[in-house]
Order: C-alpha cells, then structure tokens, then sequence
C-alpha cells in the first residue's frame, strides 16, 4: 500500500477540503459543531430564518443589478423592486422561520426592499470601476508549518485605476459595528491576501463593508504587518483543528440555535 494513502477518516476529510473563514468561525464557536459538520457531515433538516432567508435574496438582487451593469445596463428601481417580489414569491414557503411572532413576512419583504432602494439611490448608475467578478470564488494558499489551501466568495470584486482592487461585501443585519471592530475583522483581510495572490498588478487593496439597514458603508486598510500576522494566526489556528481528535462541546446561549442541538453528547474533557 501506497504510504501516500491516508488512514485516519479525519486526516481525509482534513485533507480533501479548502477551509474557509465561515468553517474556520464553526471550531471557534464550537469544536463538537465543526466535527459533526465537516468531518462527519451528518445530515440535519435544518430550517431557515426569515433574516438569513431575506439576507440571501437581497444579495441575489444586488448580483443581478451588478451583472446588467457589467453589460453597460442601467437596472431601473421598478425592475430591480420586481425581481426582489418575484424571486421572494418562488422561494418563500412554511420552510422558513420567523422568531419574532409580531413581525409578517411582508414586514421583512418591505425591509429588504427599503434596504435595496436605498442603496440604489446612492449607487445608481453602478459604474464604480471595472467589475472583476460577483459572488467570485477565490482560492490560494496560506502557509504556517505547512501550506493551507483557502476558499471564499467576495459579493464583488473590482478594480479601479491600474492595480487598485475594491472587495465589497454586503451585511442586512441590524447591527452596525464600529470602524475599530470592522478592523480587526478577518474575512475580508484573508480575502485581500487571496486577491493579492491571484492578480499579479495588485498594487493596493481596499475592504468594504455595505450595511445597507443603515444606508452606510465602513471602508478599511490592511498593511503588510497585519496581513503577514492575519495568515500566521490563521494557519496556527488550522493546525491546532488538524491537530485535534477530541473535539469538546462548548456550551454557550448560541446551543439552542445549533443544528445539531440534542444530537451531541458531553465528554469528560467538554468546557
């Protein structure tokens, strides 16, 4: 037998899949989680939120409005305001949660299409620089002892002057951090390093963040230090889930919301 053949279950599944910020967020929150999700990949029902649910189609409108523009098409806010309506009517059913009982799916419609409009006003006519791709997957590699292959998916990328990339990202949540905070965020900081890695005339990389609840947007800078120090944690931080074999259940208020709630039992090195 090949010694290149890998024995353990764990190192294949470690193995075989790119990591992501998302996949990397599961272990911090909750070791027993991740393992139940991509190592076992044990199959729940889950159902979804009425947030997460508007979330998604707020972000469809805004790739479609992008994707006319990028073939020199001004989407008009009647058009864009029906394809919000039209995709909701396809997609919506009982399958989708609402937490808040004084709230009805037409509340959250009217929210999403407020949040829409007003970024249509402030943006219109969507030609902000040469569109690189929408929802584009981004692969590369970090290294640390070893070399760690990374995936994700920008809302969009574009490129303004030669060699200066935008990397936009937009939130529908009602939270709206701080600028401080929005700095120490990880996501869009390992984006850059992907983006850096995979255009060769990157010469500066600016991050955007898009909270369209409150009509604002956060922009931020990574130097050379941080990003250095971003991938150092990161590959740290894959090594010790590669590293892993007990895998704790960690008990916090987010357990009730878990898929896997009910399904995991405590071990004796459990926190």
């Amino acid at each position: 037998m090949s010694r290149d053949i890998l024995k353990n279950p764990l190192d294949v599944a470690r193995a075989t899949e790119p990591y992501s910020h998302s996949r990397l967020s599961v272990f911090e929150q909750c070791p027993r989680r991740y393992k139940l999700r991509y190592i076992d990949k044990v199959e729940v029902e889950e159902s979804v939120g009425i947030e997460a649910f508007t979330g998604s189609l707020v972000h469809e409108s805004l790739e479609h409005l992008y994707a006319m523009a990028r073939e020199g098409q001004v989407v008009e806010w009647d058009e864009l305001a029906s394809h919000l309506r039209n995709r909701w009517d396809e997609l919506y059913d009982s399958s989708v949660f609402i937490a808040r009982k004084d709230t009805s799916p037409h509340e959250h419609l009217l929210r999403a299409q407020n949040m829409l409009m007003a970024y249509y006003r402030a943006h219109r006519p969507f030609q902000e620089g040469e569109i690189v791709g929408l929802e584009h997957e981004l692969r590369f590699c970090i290294s640390g002892k070893r070399e760690h292959e990374m995936i994700g998916y920008m809302d969009r990328l574009t490129r303004l002057d030669e060699g200066v990339y935008e990397i936009h990202d937009y939130k529908t949540g009602k939270r709206m951090p701080s600028p401080a905070a929005v700095g120490k965020d990880r996501q869009l900081a390992l984006y850059e390093i992907g983006v850096r890695r995979s255009f060769p005339d990157v010469r500066e990389v600016r991050l955007i963040w898009h909270y369209l609840a409150h009509d604002k947007h956060i922009r931020s800078r990574r130097s050379a230090e941080q990003l250095a120090r971003l991938e150092a944690e990161t590959s740290a931080l894959i090594e010790t889930i590669e590293e892993c074999d007990r895998f704790p259940r960690r008990e916090t208020p987010l357990c009730r919301w878990c898929e896997y709630c009910g399904m995991c039992e405590p071990l004796d090195n459990d926190q």
